[in-house]
């Protein structure tokens, strides 16, 4: 038996968060219907479609006799009506299961069903436009390895990006919160150029907002990051245990998000557009949150 999402996700927390993980918008729960449809709509006219299975093997796992008022043979209809009416937990449940299916049997799916059509690319193409949908609506959930998942459920947000926002919001580094919001934000709708400079900043106005609390001198108009480490360090924000570290951790502060920023969005890009992937967005996101949880950490324990 397949185990529905609502049976595997874990509940939720309280922590400050960046995404949404329980309303499904009206325009996201049609464009899921749409991307099914991309799929689903293949098969009609090929015997019996893939509407009316998708549609009874759903209703058996629910425990359901069908999913909307339609009569017997209106199957996709009655899809169409429990994706707008049905609740979020048993929408997501339609949308992990279906795709799910969509990735374990389309790709090699039985002979009844295959006939002419390129299985593999409609699935990739419609997992990639779910994925895409979820990430426009700033919902908290990717479809990988089958399944659908909570952000929150992967190690580094659970264990980097929830603990810099609460611990951010926690010690009122509210310019800091607010620039490490909208990276996300930029994030979501596919600016990944602002994402990284935003994350930058971010990470930059947690020392600022450090330097501030703890009234070390600074330019506020003219220092960068790199000069914000040095007065760290210069005023022995760190402890002295580190001490024999020092140099290693100036050094990662240094040449990780600064230099990720510089080169990927700090500058101008000439008369050509230059395009920055995804994974170098998340990477400068989680980076930003790792600087932050250990620089207001250790601000937050000095405070003691």
């Amino acid at each position: 038996m397949y185990k529905l999402f609502s049976e595997r996700i874990k509940n939720k927390d309280g922590e400050p968060e960046v995404y949404i993980y329980d309303v499904f918008p009206e325009t996201f729960r049609n464009q899921v219907f749409y991307i099914m449809a991309d799929v689903l709509d293949q098969y009609e006219g090929h015997g019996d479609g893939l509407w009316d299975y998708m549609h009874d093997t759903f209703t058996r796992e629910k425990g359901l006799k069908k999913l909307g008022p339609h009569m017997e043979a209106y199957k996709k209809d009655n899809m169409e009506v429990y994706v707008n009416i049905s609740a979020n937990e048993d929408f997501l449940d339609l949308v992990d299961f279906i795709f799910h299916l969509f990735d374990a049997g389309c790709r090699d799916i039985q002979p009844q069903y295959r006939y002419d059509l390129d299985t593999n690319a409609m699935v990739d193409k419609a997992i990639e436009e779910l994925n895409y949908r979820f990430k426009q609506h700033n919902l908290g959930y990717e479809f990988v390895n089958g399944e659908v998942i909570r952000i929150d459920n992967k190690v580094l947000h659970q264990e980097v990006v929830k603990p810099a926002l609460r611990l951010l919001y926690e010690e009122g580094f509210d310019g800091a919160e607010e620039e490490f919001r909208k990276a996300f934000e930029y994030r979501r709708k596919g600016d990944n150029k602002n994402a990284i400079l935003e994350a930058g900043k971010s990470f930059e106005s947690t020392m600022k907002t450090i330097c501030d609390k703890k009234n070390y001198t600074y330019d506020k108009a003219k220092d960068t990051a790199k000069k914000l480490i040095e007065i760290l360090e210069s005023n022995n924000f760190y402890p002295a245990y580190m001490s024999s570290h020092m140099a290693s951790l100036r050094t990662t502060l240094e040449t990780g998000l600064p230099v990720v920023r510089n080169k990927k969005a700090g500058h101008g890009q000439g008369s050509v557009v230059t395009p920055i992937s995804d994974e170098f967005a998340e990477y400068a996101l989680n980076l930003a949150a790792t600087n932050i949880v250990l620089l207001v950490g250790i601000y937050k324990r000095g405070d003691l």
